[in-house]
Order: C-alpha cells, then sequence, then structure tokens
C-alpha cells in the first residue's frame, strides 16, 4: 500500500513539474508543514502574481475587476455536468464573477460534458471550431484532458483545468490528497469514539474514480493512508476499493451493491466516495440490502454541495470536507483574465477547506 501511494505521489510531482505559469517560467518549491499534500506549494517572486491577486480581491469583495479585463473577451466553459448540484454552483458562480470582469453573458460558450468521455471530446472539438479567447475545462477524464490540451496548445487558446488537470495548463480545485487525509483523520477519530476502535470494523470502502487519473484517485488514497498512520498496516486489510464510476449514482450503486455481495457479514462498515452523487448510491445499495443502521455506519463525504448539506442534515453523512464549489469563480475568473494579459499564475490554485459537521453546518450554510 505504501509502494502505491509513493507511486502515485511521484506521478503527482512529475505532472507538476510541467504544469506551466502563464506569462513566467519561473517557480520554487516552498516547504510545507504537510509532506503527504498532493503537491507542494510554491513561493513565487515578488510581485509575480499581482495581477492575479489584484482581481482575486475584487472577486472576493464582489466588485467590478479593475480595467474590465473582460471586455470583449470570448469565454468558453465545459462544465463537467451542467444538472448536479456542485456543478451548478461552479457555473453559476464562472458566470457571475465572469460579468464582473467585463465579459459579456453573449460572448460566454458554455456546454456540459455530462460525465461522458466521448461527448467530453466532442465539446471540445466544438469549442475549439468557435475559437475562444479562453477555455476553462471541467471534464472528467484525464485520458481526454491529455487530447484537449494538445489541440487547443496547437491553436494556441489557453486553458484552466478544473479538478482533474490538463497538462500544460494551470489547475483550480481542490487539494485532492489533503481533503483526503484530512477526510481520513476524522474517520479514524469517529471510529475510535463511536466503535472503540478499529477491532471493531468490518470493512472501509473506498469509491474511487480511476478514469480521472492519478490525481484524482489521491482523493481516496488519502484516507487508506490517515487509516494506516493511525490503526497501523493492519488497517489494510479492512479497505476495500471498488471503481465508483464517473461520478453518478447509478454506477456506484452497482459498484457498492457488488461490494456488500462480496462481503455479506460486513456491518460496521465505514465509506467515502469521489462526491455526494456518489455516496447516495452507496447509501441506497446499502438501504437496499437490508443493512443501513446509522449506528453501524460511518460516512466522510467530500465537497458539501446541496445534495452533500442535505446528507449531513438528515444526517446519513457524519461529516463532510466542504469544496465550496460556490466560491469557484473566484478562484478561475480571476487567473483566467491575469492569463489573457500574459501574466503569470499559480499553477496550482486550491481551495480552502473546513470539515462540516451537524454540529456547525449551519454557521457554513445557514437554512
Amino acid at each position: 500500500m505504501r509502494k502505491l501511494i509513493v507511486v502515485l505521489i511521484v506521478l503527482f510531482f512529475a505532472f507538476s513539474a510541467f504544469a506551466l505559469f502563464a506569462g513566467s517560467g519561473k517557480e520554487e518549491p516552498a516547504p510545507q508543514e504537510d509532506v503527504a499534500e498532493e503537491s507542494k506549494e510554491y513561493v513565487a517572486e515578488k510581485g509575480l502574481y499581482d495581477t492575479f491577486e489584484m482581481y482575486r480581491e475584487a472577486a472576493g469583495k464582489e466588485q467590478p475587476y479593475p480595467g474590465n479585463p473582460g471586455e470583449g473577451k470570448k469565454l468558453g466553459f465545459a462544465n463537467i455536468f451542467g444538472t448536479l448540484p456542485f456543478c451548478i454552483s461552479v457555473e453559476n458562480n464562472i458566470i457571475y464573477q465572469a460579468k464582473l470582469a467585463g465579459f459579456s453573458e453573449d460572448d460566454m460558450i458554455i456546454m456540459d460534458n455530462q460525465y461522458d468521455s466521448v461527448l467530453g471530446l466532442k465539446n471540445a472539438d466544438i469549442m475549439l471550431a468557435q475559437r475562444p479567447d479562453f477555455f476553462i475545462e471541467f471534464q472528467s477524464d484525464a485520458k481526454v484532458n491529455n487530447i484537449v490540451a494538445q489541440n487547443f496548445g496547437a491553436a494556441g487558446i489557453p486553458i484552466l483545468a478544473i479538478d482533474v488537470p490538463v497538462p500544460g495548463s494551470p489547475f483550480m480545485g481542490v487539494n485532492n490528497w489533503k481533503v483526503a487525509t484530512i477526510g481520513g483523520k476524522h474517520m479514524a477519530m469517529l471510529i475510535k469514539e463511536q466503535w472503540d476502535g478499529w477491532d471493531a470494523v468490518d470493512m472501509v470502502v473506498l469509491l474511487q474514480m480511476p478514469a480521472g487519473g492519478d490525481v484524482t484517485m489521491l482523493r481516496s488514497e488519502g484516507f487508506a493512508a490517515a487509516l494506516v498512520e493511525e490503526f497501523g498496516m493492519e488497517a489494510e486489510e479492512k479497505i476495500v476499493r471498488a471503481d465508483g464510476g464517473m461520478g453518478q449514482s447509478e454506477q456506484a450503486k452497482a459498484a457498492m451493491d457488488d461490494v456488500l455481495a462480496a462481503h455479506p457479514n460486513a456491518r460496521k462498515i465505514a465509506m467515502t466516495s469521489i462526491n455526494e452523487q456518489t455516496m447516495a448510491g452507496a447509501i441506497a445499495a446499502l438501504q437496499s440490502a437490508g443493512r443501513w443502521d446509522p449506528d453501524d455506519i460511518i460516512i466522510i463525504t467530500l465537497g458539501v454541495d446541496e445534495l452533500g448539506q442535505s446528507q449531513i442534515r438528515r444526517e446519513e453523512s457524519d461529516a463532510g470536507i466542504a469544496f465550496f464549489p460556490e466560491h469557484y469563480g473566484e478562484y478561475v475568473v480571476p487567473a483566467v483574465c491575469a492569463m489573457l494579459e500574459g501574466e503569470a499564475v499559480p499553477p496550482w490554485i486550491y481551495v480552502e477547506n473546513v470539515v462540516i459537521t451537524k454540529d456547525n453546518i449551519d454557521e457554513w450554510y445557514p437554512e
């Protein structure tokens, strides 16, 4: 297991090395307190990101961006799945921030990749034909993103990737290793508090999304690492990994059905998955199998979109690691504007994260 984690981290660092600064090739690794994060933050030379930070300040205050940098520019955005609560929040905030930056809504090309690799590639081809000045890609298949990177690079159209990396482009989203280890540590705490320790655990289920590539796999492997750190290498014997599909509940339910069938005697089960849509499918599988008992199930979700919030309030999940999709545009659009001006942006732009539980959810998301 340790070998797998090390390989994944090495691959990720290798990926990071090829990330581009718009307008600059300089990047210097900065020391981090948590050496197990999926990638290192960077300390840039003083003033390198001033333009990006200027627009970030305006974005955070929900004020018009200085100089109206988006005026007259054509902006393309392909959403990962436009009907999911998380994705709706991301799209709405990008559109809102783009207007503050001076982009006209008539000059925004919005597409829906629908968690479909074939459609995602087709949408990218259509987008390329419309020649936007900038393309924001939110697409789940890492292989497709490699093709998109090559095609748009040849056309000279810059890209910013959301949540799943695009080679050679800045990344905006979550630090997958960091959020997974946060979630894993919280899961370990609940196992000790609610079940008196590891001996009571029958199974830990990690519903993964291999198609998202090595970076996305870190979102679940960090849970495994945190549990091993807390309970020792024997924890690996009870961890079950399954392909939960491309982020949709139906695929996740089918995967969880198979896991439950293969482990008929497992009762005390801890779980996480790639997002709250897949967790909804996993919960449905437990309920259908007659194995849904809140005292015997520990669930940590990732994202805390509207569905995730309802899962916490209904006590279907014990906690969620918030990604705050309703604020994604505050990071994305300032980066777009800076790059359009030939200015540098960080190669990895991460959102803040908070552990949300029933006890503090109203502080972050008042009903």
